[in-house]
């Protein structure tokens, strides 16, 4: 029988020490800190800049998708389902061999 723990939330991890694999190339273990820096650079930088709201665009401005909580938060796009024609279901059902043009 599983036996859960409980909340993943009371789980104490201790941070880590960010280090290359230990099975990494050695330029790759070599240049890993300067990687380090730039990515603790970056990071610092993006914090800085203001949030973009969850409703006011699709994007962070790191490029990033945004999470949304619940899916009809998402542009319709995403989760409305597109309306399957008879033609279409007969294609699929036929395995997709035949053609559901009805010209060239």
């Amino acid at each position: 029988m599983i036996e859960f723990l409980g909340s993943r939330k009371n789980l104490q991890h201790p941070p880590h020490k960010p280090s290359p694999h230990t099975c990494a190339p050695p330029e790759i273990r070599k240049a890993f800190p300067s990687f380090l820096s730039q990515l603790n650079a970056s990071s610092s930088s993006s914090s800085s800049a203001p949030a973009s709201s969850k409703q006011d665009t699709g994007f962070k401005p790191s490029g990033k998708p945004v999470d949304f909580e619940n899916f009809w938060e998402a542009p319709g796009y995403l989760w409305r389902t597109k309306e399957v024609g008879e033609l279409e279901m007969d294609a699929v059902m036929s395995g997709g061999a035949t053609s559901i043009r009805s010209s060239p």
